[in-house]
């Protein structure tokens, strides 16, 4: 059996011509892993403030997305109004919509 030639048998490697000098040290590469990537601090809720999920029908959160649009609010606006109108039924005082003190 025959022995594939080698690729590098064939350069000629006396006539490379050397990268131009550089005026500035080149570091040689350091064993050291790179550090990681530093996380972004995460969102802190106000003390006062609980995180729930909602599930929607699509068409409510699409109309609610619309109504949203055209009165230049937020969706969660619109469901914090919604609340508020709960809260009122139940002879609770509107606590959602609130200004926060900054």
């Amino acid at each position: 059996m025959t022995r594939r030639p080698s690729i590098i048998a064939g350069l000629d490697l006396d006539t490379v011509t050397p990268p131009p000098a550089v005026s500035e040290p080149v570091q040689e590469a350091q064993a050291t892993p790179a550090p990681a990537k530093a996380k972004a601090p995460a969102r802190r809720a106000a003390p006062d403030v609980v995180h729930t999920s909602i599930y929607l029908p699509k068409e409510a959160h699409q109309k609610l997305r619309e109504i949203a649009f055209t009165t230049d609010k937020k969706v969660h606006d619109l469901i914090m109004e919604g609340v508020d109108q709960v809260l009122r039924r139940h002879g609770h005082p509107a606590l959602a919509t609130r200004k926060k003190d900054k």
